[in-house]
């Protein structure tokens, strides 16, 4: 297998892809890590991991990829300075902040002839991955209804730092930044989304954003999907639960590996409980979290296959995101995919707040 040679840029949430790359030293070679923080680059030194102060130093290094987790108001100008220096890139979610930036970085794919893999490695659960095998195979039948909870908790600490929980810095609250993740899941497993009809609310911090949330999500076939947010919970939780025709799953709780087991399957007959063990034959669940998705990746960048989350998976997710915020405002249900000329393409954010 042909080792990648790949940078982390940002060590907030970038320590944690550490952590995994480190454990995929047949899939890369982890070259560098670049942060402004001379504090936090002597906490990689201590690993052995080479420290630089800023990208331009990172692609200096004659990198296949780039692994960017700075804030989100940063990611569509670095993206695009790391394709047009001709190097792949994964980013941390959200990816962009509107869905008219999902466009740009498709158009920068096509010109650079290098690829963008977005973060969503909640997909890379034993459970989630299970249930998308057999939806696969066609054993659940229709979904009936689902739902999605994002119970969390955050407070002073997290909010303490200066970008977070300002639509200038986060570009948004608890849907964006979040729940964006279990949404993610609900719509790969639970069908695409064709209409949104939500709110928001600030409850509980003292923030710009939203810390509450709840929506309607109904697919393309009819299925009525519910989404909850909140980060004012006591304990934290995160949880899907699906009611197909044929089979009824609920996730584990753990709030940050939702898609791993234990999920429990309930079938309605032992017919179909022997189709969904005939479709799992030989199967075994894939590395889980960033390691499952990162492996995955490098597997496809190698191979010139098509990668496992793509530009299209994350601008449902950010239509989705465009489609909560607008039905907030305004009371009324949002129809996707989004429309060319619908308001909120090229930003989500208050109107005040807009690029001119």
């Amino acid at each position: 297998m042909s080792k990648l040679r790949i940078g982390v840029l940002g060590l907030g949430i970038g320590r944690l892809h550490v952590l995994a790359l480190l454990r995929l030293r047949s899939h890369f070679e982890l070259v560098a890590v670049a942060d402004p923080s001379p504090a936090r680059r002597r906490q990689m030194k201590v690993l052995g991991i080479k420290g630089v102060p800023d990208l331009e130093a990172l692609l200096a290094l004659d990198l296949d990829v780039v692994d960017i987790c700075t804030p989100p108001h940063l990611h569509e100008a670095q993206i695009i300075q790391c394709l047009e220096a001709g190097v792949d890139v994964v980013c941390e979610k959200p990816l962009v902040d509107s869905v008219e930036a999902v466009d740009r970085l498709a158009a920068a794919e096509q010109r650079t002839g290098k690829r963008v893999a977005p973060i969503f490695q909640y997909r890379w659960g034993g459970g989630s991955q299970k249930l998308k095998r057999l939806i696969d195979a066609g054993i659940p039948g229709r979904l009936l209804v689902a739902t999605s909870e994002t119970m969390w908790k955050r407070g002073d600490a997290y909010y303490s730092v200066d970008w977070r929980g300002t639509w200038e810095g986060e570009r948004g609250g608890a849907v964006l930044s979040h729940a964006i993740h279990l949404h993610d899941l609900l719509t790969w497993l639970g069908g695409a989304p064709a209409e949104v009809v939500a709110r928001t609310a600030t409850r509980k911090l003292d923030i710009e954003v939203e810390d509450c949330a709840a929506a309607i999500i109904t697919t393309a076939d009819g299925a009525l999907m519910t989404a909850t947010v909140t980060l004012g919970a006591a304990t934290e939780t995160s949880r899907l639960r699906f009611v197909f025709e044929h089979l009824t799953v609920e996730s584990s709780q753990s709030p940050y590996k939702p898609g791993a087991e234990p999920w429990t399957f309930h079938y309605a007959s032992k017919d179909v409980e022997r189709q969904a063990a005939a479709a799992l034959a030989g199967w075994s669940a894939p590395r889980s979290g960033w390691r499952g998705q990162l492996a995955a990746m490098q597997e496809a960048l190698v191979s010139g296959g098509p990668l496992p989350v793509n530009l299209d998976d994350a601008r449902t997710a950010l239509e989705v995101v465009t489609a909560w915020y607008r039905s907030s405002r305004t009371g009324l249900p949002e129809t996707l995919p989004l429309a060319p000329d619908h308001p909120d393409r090229a930003s989500w954010l208050p109107e005040h707040l807009r690029p001119s």
